[in-house]
């Protein structure tokens, strides 16, 4: 099986989506795109054939390279680490004597905290972390909600975060689709929401 993540991640007032996919055997690359509004804006491809060629090659390997991958271009957008392929318009002059705008909420980011280990012999247990984005401060009592669309249709799962901002979930994965399945963790707290999407596709078979 072939793991492809998707993430939608809001960032200010834009929103993007995070696209990552192995390229598979005739191009061996980990790809992962920023899209905003269909546009193109960032493109990291990393090559693994060296790796797949080593001893330590293998499936959940390469799984892992590739969420920690998908991972690591979130948090760098988060964080506004990467410089975008996109425009940016003159902000319009404020009227002269306007009062300043009310603050707007700090927001808080859901965090996968075993990126490359959550999902063993078709039981997912996952790990989370909720935190408050600027300062970075756990937010406790969070309502996680899990939906995975299976096969037989979306099933849902549910916890809060501890004091640390931390919950943990396990369950036996649904049966997959014939389209692939898709995980969606979301995390809910007077300070704001926050989502992250993984898409499991099964691994095309060559005829």
């Amino acid at each position: 099986m072939i793991f492809g993540f998707n993430t939608d991640l809001r960032v200010g007032n834009a929103v993007y989506h995070v696209q990552t996919e192995d390229r598979g055997d005739v191009n061996p690359v980990i790809d992962t795109t920023i899209y905003s509004k269909g546009r193109i804006l960032h493109r990291r491809v990393s090559s693994y054939k060296e790796f797949r060629e080593s001893p330590d090659f293998s499936p959940t390997a390469l799984r892992q390279r590739l969420e920690e991958q998908h991972r690591s271009v979130i948090d760098e957008l988060r964080g506004s680490a990467l410089v975008l392929d996109a425009p940016q318009a003159a902000p319009a002059p404020a009227p002269e004597f306007a009062a300043a705008p009310p603050p707007a909420p700090a927001g808080i980011q859901v965090q996968l905290l075993n990126p490359g280990s959550w999902l063993a012999a078709g039981t997912a247990t996952l790990k989370l972390e909720v935190k408050s984005n600027g300062k970075g401060e756990a937010v406790s009592e969070a309502t996680i909600q899990v939906t995975v669309t299976a096969a037989q249709g979306p099933v849902d799962f549910a916890a809060r975060t501890d004091s640390d901002g931390h919950a943990e979930l396990a369950f036996p994965l649904p049966r997959m689709g014939p389209g692939g399945t898709d995980l969606v963790i979301r995390a809910k707290s007077p300070a704001g929401e926050d989502e992250i999407r993984y898409s499991l596709k099964p691994k095309s078979r060559s005829v």
